[in-house]
Protein backbone atom coordinates (compact mmCIF):
# COMPACT_ATOMS: atom_id res chain seq x y z
CA UNK A 1 0.00 0.00 0.00
CA UNK A 2 3.43 1.97 0.74
CA UNK A 3 4.69 1.32 -2.17
CA UNK A 4 1.70 2.12 -4.30
CA UNK A 5 0.98 5.63 -2.59
CA UNK A 6 4.64 6.37 -3.31
CA UNK A 7 4.53 5.28 -6.81
CA UNK A 8 1.27 7.67 -7.18
CA UNK A 9 3.01 10.61 -5.53
CA UNK A 10 5.93 10.38 -8.25
CA UNK A 11 3.97 10.26 -10.86
CA UNK A 12 1.98 13.29 -10.07
CA UNK A 13 4.98 15.02 -8.91
CA UNK A 14 6.76 13.90 -12.85
CA UNK A 15 3.25 15.10 -14.56
CA UNK A 16 3.21 18.85 -12.40
CA UNK A 17 6.88 19.37 -13.70
CA UNK A 18 5.86 18.05 -16.76
CA UNK A 19 2.73 20.38 -17.03
CA UNK A 20 4.67 24.15 -15.42
CA UNK A 21 7.77 22.76 -17.96
CA UNK A 22 4.86 22.73 -21.23
CA UNK A 23 3.63 26.36 -19.65
CA UNK A 24 6.66 27.89 -19.21
CA UNK A 25 8.30 26.92 -23.08
CA UNK A 26 5.01 27.97 -24.89
CA UNK A 27 4.86 30.95 -22.32
CA UNK A 28 8.22 31.68 -23.78
CA UNK A 29 7.17 31.22 -27.20
CA UNK A 30 4.35 33.11 -26.60
CA UNK A 31 6.20 36.12 -25.61
CA UNK A 32 8.14 36.86 -28.51
CA UNK A 33 5.27 35.65 -30.79
CA UNK A 34 4.01 38.44 -33.05
CA UNK A 35 0.75 38.01 -34.47
CA UNK A 36 -0.15 38.08 -38.46
CA UNK A 37 -2.64 38.56 -40.85
CA UNK A 38 -5.05 35.27 -39.97
CA UNK A 39 -5.12 36.09 -36.19
CA UNK A 40 -5.56 39.32 -37.31
CA UNK A 41 -8.39 38.76 -38.90
CA UNK A 42 -10.32 36.96 -36.84
CA UNK A 43 -10.08 40.00 -34.58
CA UNK A 44 -11.01 42.37 -36.37
CA UNK A 45 -14.73 40.25 -38.06
CA UNK A 46 -14.87 40.18 -33.78
CA UNK A 47 -14.53 43.74 -33.23
CA UNK A 48 -16.62 45.12 -35.95
CA UNK A 49 -19.12 42.80 -36.30
CA UNK A 50 -22.40 41.97 -34.92
CA UNK A 51 -23.01 38.11 -33.99
CA UNK A 52 -25.84 38.28 -36.93
CA UNK A 53 -23.56 40.31 -39.27
CA UNK A 54 -20.87 37.72 -38.64
CA UNK A 55 -23.26 34.67 -39.99
CA UNK A 56 -23.32 37.02 -43.32
CA UNK A 57 -19.64 37.04 -43.82
CA UNK A 58 -18.44 33.39 -42.71
CA UNK A 59 -18.84 31.91 -46.00
CA UNK A 60 -15.85 33.79 -47.24
CA UNK A 61 -13.42 32.71 -44.25
CA UNK A 62 -13.20 28.95 -44.54
CA UNK A 63 -13.91 28.36 -40.65
CA UNK A 64 -17.64 28.18 -38.53
CA UNK A 65 -18.22 30.97 -36.11
CA UNK A 66 -17.63 29.38 -33.16
CA UNK A 67 -14.03 31.06 -32.69
CA UNK A 68 -14.92 34.35 -33.77
CA UNK A 69 -18.32 34.28 -31.30
CA UNK A 70 -15.29 33.44 -28.66
CA UNK A 71 -13.62 36.15 -29.18
CA UNK A 72 -15.91 38.56 -29.54
CA UNK A 73 -16.48 39.88 -25.58
CA UNK A 74 -12.90 39.84 -25.66
CA UNK A 75 -12.68 42.16 -28.93
CA UNK A 76 -15.56 44.33 -28.07
CA UNK A 77 -14.59 44.83 -24.79
CA UNK A 78 -11.65 46.94 -26.17
CA UNK A 79 -8.99 44.78 -24.97
CA UNK A 80 -5.50 44.45 -26.93
CA UNK A 81 -5.15 42.45 -30.17
CA UNK A 82 -2.43 40.58 -28.44
CA UNK A 83 -5.52 38.84 -26.22
CA UNK A 84 -6.18 36.76 -29.06
CA UNK A 85 -2.83 34.14 -28.34
CA UNK A 86 -3.64 34.39 -24.69
CA UNK A 87 -7.00 32.65 -25.10
CA UNK A 88 -5.33 29.86 -27.47
CA UNK A 89 -2.37 29.71 -24.80
CA UNK A 90 -4.88 28.47 -22.56
CA UNK A 91 -7.03 26.55 -24.15
CA UNK A 92 -4.32 24.36 -24.86
CA UNK A 93 -3.37 24.48 -21.32
CA UNK A 94 -6.55 23.14 -20.46
CA UNK A 95 -5.64 20.15 -23.49
CA UNK A 96 -2.26 19.68 -22.18
CA UNK A 97 -3.68 19.22 -18.77
CA UNK A 98 -6.21 16.30 -20.18
CA UNK A 99 -3.99 14.70 -21.66
CA UNK A 100 -1.41 14.81 -18.70
CA UNK A 101 -3.24 13.67 -16.48
CA UNK A 102 -6.34 11.50 -17.92
CA UNK A 103 -4.88 9.80 -20.85
CA UNK A 104 -4.10 6.42 -20.35
CA UNK A 105 -0.60 6.22 -22.30
CA UNK A 106 2.78 5.90 -20.58
CA UNK A 107 4.11 9.12 -18.44
CA UNK A 108 7.45 9.58 -21.03
CA UNK A 109 5.24 9.30 -24.25
CA UNK A 110 2.69 11.83 -22.96
CA UNK A 111 5.51 14.19 -22.00
CA UNK A 112 6.97 13.81 -25.32
CA UNK A 113 3.71 14.44 -27.45
CA UNK A 114 3.22 17.16 -25.19
CA UNK A 115 7.02 19.20 -26.05
CA UNK A 116 6.34 18.27 -30.08
CA UNK A 117 4.91 20.14 -32.21
CA UNK A 118 1.04 18.54 -31.65
CA UNK A 119 0.85 20.44 -28.61
CA UNK A 120 3.76 23.07 -28.76
CA UNK A 121 3.86 26.22 -30.41
CA UNK A 122 1.55 25.50 -33.58
CA UNK A 123 -2.10 25.83 -31.21
CA UNK A 124 -1.01 26.98 -28.30
CA UNK A 125 0.61 30.19 -29.44
CA UNK A 126 -0.09 31.17 -33.34
CA UNK A 127 -3.61 31.80 -32.33
CA UNK A 128 -6.08 30.14 -34.83
CA UNK A 129 -9.29 27.85 -34.45
CA UNK A 130 -7.73 24.53 -34.21
CA UNK A 131 -6.81 25.02 -30.83
CA UNK A 132 -10.95 24.40 -30.12
CA UNK A 133 -10.51 20.90 -31.90
CA UNK A 134 -7.81 19.95 -29.93
CA UNK A 135 -9.41 20.41 -26.84
CA UNK A 136 -12.84 18.98 -27.55
CA UNK A 137 -11.67 15.58 -29.01
CA UNK A 138 -9.55 15.43 -25.55
CA UNK A 139 -13.22 16.47 -24.02
CA UNK A 140 -14.95 13.92 -25.95
CA UNK A 141 -12.25 11.17 -25.26
CA UNK A 142 -12.55 12.01 -21.45
CA UNK A 143 -16.19 11.57 -21.67
CA UNK A 144 -16.61 8.53 -24.05
CA UNK A 145 -17.07 5.83 -21.39
CA UNK A 146 -20.21 8.25 -19.94
CA UNK A 147 -21.44 9.28 -23.46
CA UNK A 148 -24.80 7.38 -22.66
CA UNK A 149 -25.24 8.52 -18.90
CA UNK A 150 -23.86 11.73 -20.03
CA UNK A 151 -25.43 12.23 -23.57
CA UNK A 152 -26.31 15.70 -23.53
CA UNK A 153 -23.18 16.80 -22.73
CA UNK A 154 -21.98 14.29 -25.24
CA UNK A 155 -23.96 15.56 -27.64
CA UNK A 156 -23.27 19.15 -26.80
CA UNK A 157 -19.09 18.86 -27.23
CA UNK A 158 -19.99 16.96 -30.69
CA UNK A 159 -22.01 20.23 -31.71
CA UNK A 160 -19.40 22.56 -30.86
CA UNK A 161 -16.77 20.49 -32.68
CA UNK A 162 -19.10 20.91 -35.98
CA UNK A 163 -18.50 24.22 -35.51
CA UNK A 164 -14.76 24.44 -34.43
CA UNK A 165 -13.61 24.47 -38.26
CA UNK A 166 -15.00 22.49 -41.01
CA UNK A 167 -12.09 20.02 -41.36
CA UNK A 168 -13.57 18.63 -38.14
CA UNK A 169 -16.90 17.96 -40.05
CA UNK A 170 -15.84 14.83 -40.60
CA UNK A 171 -14.57 13.49 -37.15
CA UNK A 172 -17.77 15.00 -35.77
CA UNK A 173 -20.28 13.45 -37.94
CA UNK A 174 -18.74 9.69 -37.98
CA UNK A 175 -18.43 10.14 -33.97
CA UNK A 176 -22.28 11.12 -33.85
CA UNK A 177 -23.24 8.27 -36.68
CA UNK A 178 -21.49 5.48 -34.97
CA UNK A 179 -22.89 6.62 -31.67
CA UNK A 180 -26.53 6.39 -32.70
CA UNK A 181 -25.78 3.22 -34.63
CA UNK A 182 -24.82 1.78 -31.21
CA UNK A 183 -27.70 2.50 -29.46
CA UNK A 184 -29.85 1.85 -32.01
CA UNK A 185 -28.32 -1.76 -32.19
CA UNK A 186 -28.51 -1.97 -28.41
CA UNK A 187 -32.64 -1.27 -28.86
CA UNK A 188 -32.59 -3.86 -31.46
CA UNK A 189 -30.81 -6.48 -29.34
CA UNK A 190 -32.95 -5.73 -26.53
CA UNK A 191 -36.41 -4.94 -27.75
CA UNK A 192 -35.95 -1.67 -26.18
CA UNK A 193 -35.80 1.73 -27.50
CA UNK A 194 -34.80 2.81 -24.43
CA UNK A 195 -31.02 2.82 -25.14
CA UNK A 196 -31.53 4.37 -28.89
CA UNK A 197 -34.18 7.29 -26.95
CA UNK A 198 -31.62 8.16 -24.32
CA UNK A 199 -28.85 9.14 -27.28
CA UNK A 200 -31.46 11.22 -28.64
CA UNK A 201 -30.99 13.72 -25.93
CA UNK A 202 -27.54 14.15 -27.16
CA UNK A 203 -27.63 13.41 -30.72
CA UNK A 204 -29.67 16.03 -32.13
CA UNK A 205 -27.13 18.60 -30.93
CA UNK A 206 -24.46 17.80 -34.13
CA UNK A 207 -27.51 17.21 -36.32
CA UNK A 208 -28.67 21.08 -35.38
CA UNK A 209 -24.65 22.14 -35.51
CA UNK A 210 -24.83 20.65 -38.90
CA UNK A 211 -27.52 23.00 -40.20
CA UNK A 212 -26.29 25.67 -38.90
CA UNK A 213 -23.11 24.66 -41.13
CA UNK A 214 -24.81 24.73 -44.06
CA UNK A 215 -26.57 27.78 -43.45
CA UNK A 216 -23.17 29.29 -42.95
CA UNK A 217 -21.85 27.74 -46.11
CA UNK A 218 -24.47 28.90 -48.64
CA UNK A 219 -23.91 29.54 -52.14
CA UNK A 220 -19.61 29.18 -50.54
CA UNK A 221 -18.85 29.00 -54.47
CA UNK A 222 -19.89 32.49 -54.73
CA UNK A 223 -16.27 33.03 -52.85
CA UNK A 224 -13.23 33.19 -55.52
CA UNK A 225 -11.32 31.33 -53.07
CA UNK A 226 -13.47 28.29 -52.27
CA UNK A 227 -14.27 26.73 -55.87
CA UNK A 228 -14.53 22.84 -56.55
CA UNK A 229 -12.61 21.12 -58.60
CA UNK A 230 -13.77 18.59 -61.22
CA UNK A 231 -12.18 15.29 -61.82
CA UNK A 232 -12.59 11.86 -63.33
CA UNK A 233 -13.01 8.96 -60.68
CA UNK A 234 -9.45 7.55 -61.71
CA UNK A 235 -8.39 11.14 -61.34
CA UNK A 236 -9.48 11.61 -58.17
CA UNK A 237 -8.57 8.68 -56.36
CA UNK A 238 -5.48 9.48 -57.45
CA UNK A 239 -4.83 12.60 -56.07
CA UNK A 240 -6.52 11.96 -52.91
CA UNK A 241 -3.71 9.26 -52.74
CA UNK A 242 -1.40 11.47 -53.34
CA UNK A 243 -2.39 13.94 -50.83
CA UNK A 244 -2.62 11.39 -48.60
CA UNK A 245 0.36 10.37 -48.58
CA UNK A 246 1.68 14.49 -48.70
CA UNK A 247 0.02 15.27 -45.45
CA UNK A 248 2.13 12.53 -43.34
CA UNK A 249 5.11 14.16 -45.53
CA UNK A 250 4.47 17.06 -44.60
CA UNK A 251 3.89 16.70 -40.19
CA UNK A 252 7.00 14.33 -40.83
CA UNK A 253 9.66 15.20 -43.10
CA UNK A 254 9.40 11.00 -44.09
CA UNK A 255 9.92 9.78 -47.65
CA UNK A 256 7.13 7.91 -49.14
CA UNK A 257 8.50 4.99 -48.25
CA UNK A 258 8.87 5.54 -44.51
CA UNK A 259 5.34 6.90 -44.77
CA UNK A 260 4.41 3.28 -46.29
CA UNK A 261 5.85 1.65 -44.02
CA UNK A 262 4.13 3.91 -41.27
CA UNK A 263 0.77 3.21 -42.26
CA UNK A 264 1.29 -0.56 -43.01
CA UNK A 265 1.98 -0.91 -38.90
CA UNK A 266 -0.56 1.11 -38.06
CA UNK A 267 -3.26 -0.30 -39.98
CA UNK A 268 -1.51 -3.76 -38.61
CA UNK A 269 -1.75 -2.85 -34.99
CA UNK A 270 -5.48 -0.65 -35.53
CA UNK A 271 -7.48 -3.97 -37.24
CA UNK A 272 -5.38 -6.01 -34.32
CA UNK A 273 -6.86 -4.38 -31.75
CA UNK A 274 -10.57 -3.89 -33.40
CA UNK A 275 -10.76 -7.46 -34.37
CA UNK A 276 -9.71 -8.91 -30.96
CA UNK A 277 -12.17 -5.84 -29.44
CA UNK A 278 -14.74 -6.50 -32.58
CA UNK A 279 -14.87 -3.28 -32.74
CA UNK A 280 -14.12 -0.61 -35.52
CA UNK A 281 -15.64 2.42 -34.48
CA UNK A 282 -12.41 4.23 -33.56
CA UNK A 283 -10.09 3.46 -36.31
CA UNK A 284 -13.45 3.81 -38.39
CA UNK A 285 -13.27 7.47 -37.18
CA UNK A 286 -9.43 7.85 -37.80
CA UNK A 287 -9.54 6.75 -41.42
CA UNK A 288 -12.59 8.76 -42.27
CA UNK A 289 -11.01 12.23 -40.72
CA UNK A 290 -8.05 10.91 -42.60
CA UNK A 291 -9.16 10.69 -45.62
CA UNK A 292 -11.46 13.44 -45.36
CA UNK A 293 -8.83 15.88 -45.24
CA UNK A 294 -6.80 14.05 -48.29
CA UNK A 295 -10.26 14.46 -50.67
CA UNK A 296 -10.73 18.17 -49.04
CA UNK A 297 -7.30 19.14 -50.17
CA UNK A 298 -8.05 17.71 -53.63
CA UNK A 299 -11.63 18.79 -54.20
CA UNK A 300 -11.47 22.03 -52.61
CA UNK A 301 -8.75 23.60 -50.70
CA UNK A 302 -4.78 23.01 -50.21
CA UNK A 303 -4.77 22.35 -46.51
CA UNK A 304 -1.70 23.11 -44.89
CA UNK A 305 0.33 22.06 -41.78
CA UNK A 306 -3.05 23.42 -39.53
CA UNK A 307 -5.24 21.27 -40.43
CA UNK A 308 -2.84 18.55 -40.18
CA UNK A 309 -1.79 18.64 -37.15
CA UNK A 310 -5.83 18.17 -35.80
CA UNK A 311 -5.49 14.78 -37.32
CA UNK A 312 -2.35 14.12 -34.63
CA UNK A 313 -5.51 14.74 -31.63
CA UNK A 314 -7.87 12.31 -34.05
CA UNK A 315 -4.85 9.94 -33.33
CA UNK A 316 -5.08 10.10 -29.80
CA UNK A 317 -8.75 10.25 -29.64
CA UNK A 318 -8.74 6.78 -31.27
CA UNK A 319 -6.31 5.52 -29.17
CA UNK A 320 -7.54 6.78 -25.76
CA UNK A 321 -11.12 5.17 -27.15
CA UNK A 322 -9.67 1.70 -27.75
CA UNK A 323 -8.62 1.65 -23.94
CA UNK A 324 -12.08 2.95 -23.23
CA UNK A 325 -13.49 0.11 -25.07
CA UNK A 326 -11.39 -2.57 -23.16
CA UNK A 327 -12.50 -1.37 -19.68
CA UNK A 328 -15.69 -1.45 -21.12
CA UNK A 329 -15.35 -4.97 -22.00
CA UNK A 330 -13.06 -5.77 -19.00
CA UNK A 331 -10.78 -7.05 -21.88
CA UNK A 332 -7.51 -7.91 -20.30
CA UNK A 333 -5.75 -9.76 -23.45
CA UNK A 334 -2.17 -9.34 -23.62
CA UNK A 335 -2.29 -8.79 -27.50
CA UNK A 336 -4.11 -6.06 -27.21
CA UNK A 337 -2.03 -4.47 -24.34
CA UNK A 338 0.76 -5.16 -26.59
CA UNK A 339 -0.49 -3.56 -29.63
CA UNK A 340 -1.92 -0.23 -28.14
CA UNK A 341 1.37 -0.35 -26.69
CA UNK A 342 2.88 -0.46 -30.20
CA UNK A 343 0.30 2.50 -31.01
CA UNK A 344 1.60 4.64 -28.31
CA UNK A 345 5.29 4.13 -29.82
CA UNK A 346 3.99 4.90 -33.32
CA UNK A 347 2.40 8.44 -31.93
CA UNK A 348 6.02 8.49 -29.85
CA UNK A 349 7.86 8.38 -33.35
CA UNK A 350 5.56 10.80 -35.33
CA UNK A 351 5.86 13.22 -32.37
CA UNK A 352 9.54 13.05 -32.81
CA UNK A 353 9.70 13.52 -36.48
CA UNK A 354 7.84 16.19 -36.04
CA UNK A 355 10.04 17.94 -33.81
CA UNK A 356 13.15 17.29 -35.82
CA UNK A 357 11.23 18.43 -39.09
CA UNK A 358 10.27 21.31 -36.86
CA UNK A 359 13.46 22.83 -36.55
CA UNK A 360 14.46 22.27 -40.43
CA UNK A 361 15.59 25.63 -42.01
CA UNK A 362 13.32 24.82 -44.49
CA UNK A 363 10.46 25.21 -42.05
CA UNK A 364 8.45 28.24 -42.33
CA UNK A 365 7.27 28.11 -38.68
CA UNK A 366 10.34 26.78 -37.42
CA UNK A 367 11.25 26.77 -33.34
CA UNK A 368 14.42 28.96 -34.28
CA UNK A 369 11.58 31.61 -35.62
CA UNK A 370 9.97 31.56 -33.05
CA UNK A 371 12.97 32.34 -30.42
CA UNK A 372 15.05 34.53 -32.92
CA UNK A 373 13.33 35.36 -35.91
CA UNK A 374 9.95 37.57 -36.54
CA UNK A 375 6.75 36.28 -37.88
CA UNK A 376 5.22 39.30 -38.62
CA UNK A 377 6.10 42.88 -38.20
CA UNK A 378 2.74 44.16 -38.02
CA UNK A 379 3.07 45.19 -34.37
CA UNK A 380 6.50 47.08 -35.29
CA UNK A 381 4.72 49.06 -37.82
CA UNK A 382 1.66 50.03 -35.82
CA UNK A 383 4.35 50.82 -32.56
CA UNK A 384 5.89 53.58 -35.04
CA UNK A 385 2.30 54.56 -36.88
CA UNK A 386 1.18 55.68 -33.13
CA UNK A 387 3.81 57.45 -31.85
CA UNK A 388 4.89 59.32 -35.17
CA UNK A 389 1.27 59.75 -37.13
CA UNK A 390 -1.95 60.93 -35.49
CA UNK A 391 -5.01 59.16 -36.27
CA UNK A 392 -6.28 62.19 -38.15
CA UNK A 393 -4.40 61.24 -41.28
CA UNK A 394 -5.08 60.03 -44.17
CA UNK A 395 -3.66 56.36 -44.20
CA UNK A 396 -3.73 54.37 -47.25
CA UNK A 397 -2.94 50.66 -47.93
CA UNK A 398 -2.18 48.79 -50.79
CA UNK A 399 -2.68 45.19 -49.33
CA UNK A 400 -6.10 44.53 -47.03
CA UNK A 401 -5.16 41.43 -45.88
CA UNK A 402 -1.28 42.52 -44.88
CA UNK A 403 -2.10 45.51 -43.45
CA UNK A 404 -5.19 44.14 -41.33
CA UNK A 405 -2.21 42.87 -39.32
CA UNK A 406 -1.50 46.75 -38.67
CA UNK A 407 -4.79 47.80 -38.11
CA UNK A 408 -5.62 45.31 -35.74
CA UNK A 409 -3.37 46.99 -33.41
CA UNK A 410 -4.49 50.16 -34.02
CA UNK A 411 -8.34 50.38 -33.04
CA UNK A 412 -8.32 54.04 -32.76
CA UNK A 413 -7.35 54.51 -36.69
CA UNK A 414 -8.55 54.40 -40.07
CA UNK A 415 -6.92 52.47 -43.18
CA UNK A 416 -8.48 53.51 -46.77
CA UNK A 417 -7.83 50.82 -49.33
CA UNK A 418 -6.24 52.24 -52.80
CA UNK A 419 -7.72 49.88 -55.04
CA UNK A 420 -10.96 50.42 -54.26
CA UNK A 421 -11.04 53.79 -52.25
CA UNK A 422 -12.84 52.42 -49.35
CA UNK A 423 -12.47 51.94 -45.25
CA UNK A 424 -10.12 48.97 -44.98
CA UNK A 425 -11.14 46.47 -42.15
CA UNK A 426 -10.57 42.72 -42.45
CA UNK A 427 -9.94 40.67 -45.19
CA UNK A 428 -13.30 39.42 -47.05
CA UNK A 429 -11.82 38.01 -50.23
CA UNK A 430 -13.59 39.48 -52.69
CA UNK A 431 -12.78 40.92 -55.97
CA UNK A 432 -13.29 44.38 -54.87
CA UNK A 433 -9.90 43.79 -52.51
CA UNK A 434 -8.16 42.53 -55.26
CA UNK A 435 -8.80 45.74 -57.85
CA UNK A 436 -5.64 47.57 -58.90
CA UNK A 437 -4.64 51.01 -59.36
CA UNK A 438 -1.71 53.68 -60.73
CA UNK A 439 0.05 56.33 -58.56
CA UNK A 440 -1.70 59.16 -60.60
CA UNK A 441 -5.01 57.74 -60.12
CA UNK A 442 -4.21 57.39 -56.41
CA UNK A 443 -3.11 60.76 -56.20
CA UNK A 444 -6.59 62.06 -57.97
CA UNK A 445 -8.85 59.90 -55.77
CA UNK A 446 -6.87 61.59 -52.43
CA UNK A 447 -7.32 65.58 -54.09
CA UNK A 448 -10.80 64.83 -55.13
CA UNK A 449 -12.03 63.21 -51.84
CA UNK A 450 -9.56 64.34 -49.24
CA UNK A 451 -9.64 68.23 -50.60
CA UNK A 452 -7.92 69.93 -47.11
CA UNK A 453 -4.84 67.29 -47.01
CA UNK A 454 -1.58 68.45 -48.06
CA UNK A 455 -0.06 65.04 -47.25
CA UNK A 456 -1.29 61.32 -46.81
CA UNK A 457 0.77 58.51 -45.80
CA UNK A 458 0.83 55.01 -47.80
CA UNK A 459 1.40 51.49 -45.35
CA UNK A 460 3.00 49.40 -48.66
CA UNK A 461 3.99 45.42 -48.40
CA UNK A 462 4.36 42.65 -50.72
CA UNK A 463 0.83 41.70 -53.58
CA UNK A 464 0.66 45.87 -53.64
CA UNK A 465 -2.40 47.03 -55.86
CA UNK A 466 -0.55 49.85 -57.17
CA UNK A 467 0.84 48.94 -60.49
CA UNK A 468 3.90 51.08 -60.92
CA UNK A 469 4.66 51.58 -56.95
CA UNK A 470 8.73 50.19 -58.07
CA UNK A 471 9.22 53.70 -60.10
CA UNK A 472 6.73 56.34 -58.52
CA UNK A 473 7.22 55.25 -54.61
CA UNK A 474 10.92 55.79 -55.08
CA UNK A 475 10.18 59.61 -55.13
CA UNK A 476 8.17 59.36 -51.99
CA UNK A 477 10.19 60.05 -48.35
CA UNK A 478 10.96 56.29 -46.33
CA UNK A 479 9.44 57.21 -43.20
CA UNK A 480 9.69 53.98 -41.70
CA UNK A 481 10.80 50.23 -43.42
CA UNK A 482 10.58 46.27 -41.56
CA UNK A 483 14.28 45.65 -41.43
CA UNK A 484 14.53 41.58 -41.56
CA UNK A 485 12.49 38.63 -43.60
CA UNK A 486 9.37 37.84 -41.91
CA UNK A 487 8.13 34.16 -41.73
CA UNK A 488 4.71 35.14 -43.30
CA UNK A 489 5.83 37.83 -45.34
CA UNK A 490 4.63 40.91 -43.70
CA UNK A 491 7.33 43.45 -43.90
CA UNK A 492 6.09 47.12 -44.30
CA UNK A 493 7.75 50.54 -45.76
CA UNK A 494 5.57 53.72 -44.64
CA UNK A 495 5.98 56.45 -47.16
CA UNK A 496 4.99 60.25 -46.52
CA UNK A 497 3.31 61.58 -49.82
CA UNK A 498 3.05 65.57 -50.40
CA UNK A 499 0.02 66.60 -52.43
CA UNK A 500 1.27 69.38 -54.63
CA UNK A 501 -2.06 72.03 -55.28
Amino acid sequence: MADKYKQKKIEYIFMAVVFLGYLAFNGILLLGHEQWRDEANVWLMARELSPLSLFGEIKYQGHPCLWYLLMMPFAKAGLPFETISFVSYTIMALTAGLFLWKAPFYGPIKAAVLFSPVFTYYYAVVARNYCLIALLLMLLAVYYPKRNEKSFLFGLLLGLLVQSDVIALMTAGAISIIWSGENLWQSLKRRSAVPFINSLKGIWLPLCSLVLLIMQFYHVSDSPVFQVNSFGKRELLRETRNYSFQILERLSGWEESFCLLFFFLFLLLTLFVSLKLRNIQAVAVMAAAYLFQAFFSAMVYQLHIWHFLSLCFVFIWMLWTMYGQCAEKRVEDKGIRAALAGLQMLLLVLSASMFLRWNAENETSSLDNALHGMYSDGAGTAGYIRENISSEELIVSVNVPRASTVLAYLPEYEFYFAGNGQKESYANWSEEQNLEIGFDELLLWVKTNFPEKREFFILDSSDSCLTDKENRLEECEVLYRTLQETARGEEYTVYHVEIER
